[in-house]
């Protein structure tokens, strides 16, 4: 329910994609905050890809890495590099737990990104992902442990979104500000989610997306500054919060 004696709310919950504990993470965390209506940063082309080819494309990943690994007599599972990979190529877990509680709680849910934008990013970088030269260089890499890498993400988007960090946040943003697509990108989302939160008559409106849209100030047009006049209440997944 909103909060603070708000009639509505929106609140902003930041991910960390690759996360292997999200799906349970996120079920909790909804139950816990109730809200009246979801949106995720998923595009409807994103999902229809996913559901339609996902599941070929990780057997191919998974011919490939064990043509790659068959000498070396360890599992593939070993590397949290290859792990990123395939969950990417998966319907992402902040979708199926937002289904499940929307489901359950007879609330909506907005898939809320663009497919021109989502069409682009799986035409020009999947196939490469999943190339020959790609894995190779992934599995020559010192093994990640998924976990540890994950939590490390959540810890430094933890100090990013605390105070007295605008040095730290704007010097890693300047890349991706100074991308007209990665703009545009944020705009069309910052637009979609406030018609979604302008057609809310009460409760609180949860959007659930990568830790970096939640930046600011001094990030470069990310959603949360574009959306700072309707007050977002930020939360991380992993249990940080903040205003």
């Amino acid at each position: 329910m909103a909060s603070r004696g708000k009639e509505k709310e929106l609140v902003l919950i930041g991910t960390v994609h690759r996360d292997p504990d999200g799906a349970g993470r996120l079920r909790r965390l909804l139950a816990s905050e109730g809200p009246a209506a979801v949106a995720v940063e998923l595009s409807p082309y994103g999902l229809f890809y996913r559901r339609k080819n996902g599941r070929r494309l990780q057997r191919r990943l998974l011919r490939e890495i064990r043509r790659l690994t068959k000498t070396r007599k360890v599992s593939w599972w070993e590397w949290g590099q290859i792990r990123a990979v395939w969950a990417q190529l998966a319907v992402p877990y902040e979708y199926r737990s937002a289904v499940t509680y929307c489901r359950d709680m007879g609330r909506s849910l907005s898939c809320l990104d663009s497919s021109r934008w989502s069409k682009y990013w799986i035409d020009t970088h999947w196939q490469q992902l999943l190339s020959r030269d790609n894995l190779t260089s992934l599995l020559e890499q010192i093994p990640e442990n998924l976990r540890h890498e994950v939590g490390r993400d959540y810890q430094l988007a933890a100090i990013l979104l605390g105070d007295g960090n605008r040095l730290m946040v704007s010097a890693l943003s300047r890349k991706w500000s100074a991308d007209s697509c990665w703009q545009q990108r944020e705009s069309e989302l910052a637009s979609r989610l406030e018609r979604l939160y302008c057609q809310l008559h009460q409760g609180s409106l949860v959007y659930i997306g990568g830790w970096q849209h939640l930046l600011g100030p001094s990030a470069g047009g990310t959603i949360y500054e574009r959306l700072e006049h309707l007050q977002p209440r930020r939360l991380l997944l992993n249990g940080w919060a903040g205003m």
